[in-house]
């Protein structure tokens, strides 16, 4: 019942022990006034009381003396400090029932701090008995045995209780540093992920504004150019115009990203999804073939998440496709949001794709998907088309 865990740091134990020393030297300095005086009182001993003060210095010193000494030579600073104890009660035959019953419970208390065993404990104990059983028979005689000895008894079981109860609050502090240190390092590790992550995710939000815009607009500006050549001025000029809202919007989104700016908007997902194919099919003149359910307001990162795999499935499809008609279909199924794009164009090889560089948008996609613990299927036959079905749980 005394065996203390070994786990508890060394310099939690000093600090422990530093709390209560000062405690002992003021009790010390209590039971050499009281025993000088109660030996004063029946015979004024002065070389008695020189050699006691002397002992009783020691004896305080000793419990000032550094943990980490004290808990290497523990048998030998035991010895030690029963020998000036028993001296001091030798020498001070009237003052030493305090001196025995004061100072005795207090270093019984402290072997249970060092000795961290039960038997050693009850050892020290029954050790200590014999020595304080013959100096009490000594000064006042074996008649009064049965006196003193219940008292020291009485005395020790309490030091104990109070020892075990402050051994017990020393463990919950240390245990309570120790799991701070963990908490510590695990906030470090936590903040160290998350600018990972975030880095991750500045870099989605980058290729989906800034990387989609400038596809758009380099798009358009090619379409510029073949106008020029063929002397389709009208048409040119209605190109650059939509070309300057689209720089405007690409700016505005490129901005939100990099600010995190998340505003909240009453704009629903379905009108969002229906927006963004009547730019694209506006863009490329590409058919789509949209099939939307019911479909409940979505939390924001649900609903940003998809807004971007969309619109990334459909500019990869306007950048590689060739495709000539695309089919979205989204619904909900056993609380899973189901997206599934296909394309007619002319397929990739699905084995390569993740390995080869500047595909950013799948692997945007990719990470987007697990962000929200969703699954994502890419089928893909070359000359054949491309589908592409993602599910998002909901619940």
């Amino acid at each position: 019942m005394f065996r203390r865990r070994r786990s508890i740091d060394h310099n939690d134990k000093v600090k422990n022990h530093s709390i209560y020393k000062n405690r002992m030297i003021f009790w010390i300095t209590m039971v050499y006034v009281s025993t000088i005086v109660l030996q004063f009182l029946e015979d004024v001993l002065y070389v008695q009381a020189s050699i006691f003060t002397a002992l009783m210095i020691l004896h305080s010193l000793l419990y000032k003396y550094p943990y980490q000494m004290k808990n290497r030579y523990s048998s030998f600073y035991f010895f030690l400090q029963c020998t000036i104890i028993f001296v001091s009660a030798f020498i001070m035959p009237h003052g030493s029932p305090i001196v025995l019953i004061g100072l005795l419970p207090i270093l019984i208390a402290e072997s249970i701090h060092f000795f961290e065993n039960s038997f050693k404990v009850l050892l020290a104990v029954i050790l200590l008995y014999l020595p304080y059983t013959f100096i009490v028979s000594l000064n006042y005689g074996i008649q009064k045995l049965p006196f003193y000895i219940p008292i020291l008894f009485f005395i020790i079981a309490i030091s104990a209780f109070y020892s075990i109860l402050y051994v017990k609050q020393a463990n919950a502090w240390a245990n309570m540093q120790y799991y701070i240190r963990k908490l510590e390092a695990a906030n470090q590790k936590i903040e160290e992920l998350t600018i990972v992550n975030e880095r991750k995710r500045l870099a989605r939000d980058l290729h989906d504004t800034l990387a989609q815009g400038l596809v758009g607009l380099i798009m358009k500006l090619e379409a510029i150019d073949v106008h020029i050549q063929h002397g389709n001025k009208e048409r040119s000029s209605q190109i650059v115009k939509e070309s300057m809202h689209q720089a405007r919007i690409a700016l505005k989104e490129a901005r939100e990203a990099i600010d995190d700016l998340r505003s909240i908007s009453n704009v629903s997902i379905v009108q969002k999804i229906e927006e963004e194919i009547k730019k694209f099919m506006k863009t490329t003149s590409i058919q789509v073939k949209t099939t939307i359910g019911m479909i409940p307001e979505l939390p924001d990162k649900i609903d940003q998440n998809v807004m971007y795999m969309i619109s990334e499935c459909l500019t990869n499809i306007t950048k590689h496709a060739q495709a000539t008609k695309v089919n979205v279909t989204i619904f909900i199924e056993n609380k899973e949001l189901c997206i599934q794009i296909a394309d007619n164009g002319v397929g990739f090889n699905t084995n390569i794709i993740e390995s080869q560089k500047g595909h950013y948008g799948l692997i945007g996609i990719n990470e987007r998907t697990r962000l929200l613990n969703g699954t994502i299927t890419i089928t893909s036959n070359e000359k054949a088309g491309t589908s592409v079905k993602m599910k998002i749980p909901l619940g």
